[in-house]
């Protein structure tokens, strides 16, 4: 019999069940870290392993199955039975007062991109270790730099250096999902690329430029502005109209930005 309760598919459940997996992700400490915060706990496989630490720790989990299991571990008033994405970050941050939290979760597939979009935008989480299908891994931390630019790799390299941890096969869960898995470290930078508080108006001009990343990115432009300004934006920063968007690089991406702004200002 499986030391697991049956897996809820509506919440995209699948409980790690390596050590080898278990102990990339949970350690080491990061440097400064005053608290750290589990999303999707689950039956506290990870748990236990951030809790060793002695730092303050909170969970974020919304089956109420594993209550039960996680509160020897974390304290019963130290877990938020809710939905990740409606967490009160304010609520909850005014109340503690943290400054450098460590978040770590085995993201839930469906809802791994706008959870990451939602951690990035809280400057207090200083370090994530986060778990994804493969293939949006490799999005945020493209294997092969050649034509892989896109909206989640350059979103989150203007506010972390990130870092490969660890893949994780089907077999390294229960039950085994259909896809392979990768955990990411993200490590905020101390001078980020983009201010946060110009984040929305980036990401607004990212999915402009990457809906359509192997489209030419002078079509782009001008279907968006007109020929004129687009090939005096694109000129002004040094790019061949003819080149697609996942063909440039982080700079070029920045440099086209700054007359993103003038133009949409």
């Amino acid at each position: 019999m499986s030391k697991f309760p049956l897996a809820n598919k509506s919440f995209g459940q699948h409980f790690l069940n390596s050590p080898k997996v278990i102990e990339k992700i949970t350690s080491p400490l990061p440097d400064n870290c005053d608290a750290i915060i589990e999303v999707g706990p689950g039956p506290a496989v990870l748990t236990p392993h951030l809790a060793k630490y002695g730092k303050p720790i909170f969970v974020i989990e919304m089956d109420e199955r594993f209550v039960e299991l996680l509160a020897p571990v974390v304290g019963a008033d130290n877990i938020f039975r809710q939905d990740a994405l409606e967490f009160d970050w304010k609520a909850f941050l005014d109340k503690h007062q943290f400054k450098n939290i460590w978040l770590v979760s085995n993201l839930p597939y469906n809802v791994s991109v706008p959870l990451t979009l939602a951690f990035m935008r809280i400057p207090e989480i200083k370090q994530m270790t986060l778990m994804y299908q493969k293939e949006v891994a490799e999005k945020i931390l493209p294997k092969d730099t050649k034509n892989s630019m896109g909206s989640l790799h350059a979103l989150m390299k203007t506010q972390f250096e990130l870092q490969h941890v660890v893949y994780a096969p089907p077999g390294a869960f229960v039950p085994p999902p259909k896809v392979d898995s990768q955990v990411l470290s993200f490590k905020r930078s101390m001078t980020p690329l983009i201010d946060l508080k110009m984040i929305d108006h980036f990401e607004n001009y990212l999915r402009l430029i990457f809906g359509q990343r192997r489209k030419q990115l002078g079509g782009i432009l001008k279907k968006e502005w007109g020929a004129e300004k687009a090939l005096d934006c694109l000129a002004k920063t040094g790019l061949n109209p003819e080149i697609r968007s996942e063909a440039i690089n982080l700079n070029q991406v920045l440099n086209l930005y700054e007359n993103f702004i003038n133009y949409t200002a």
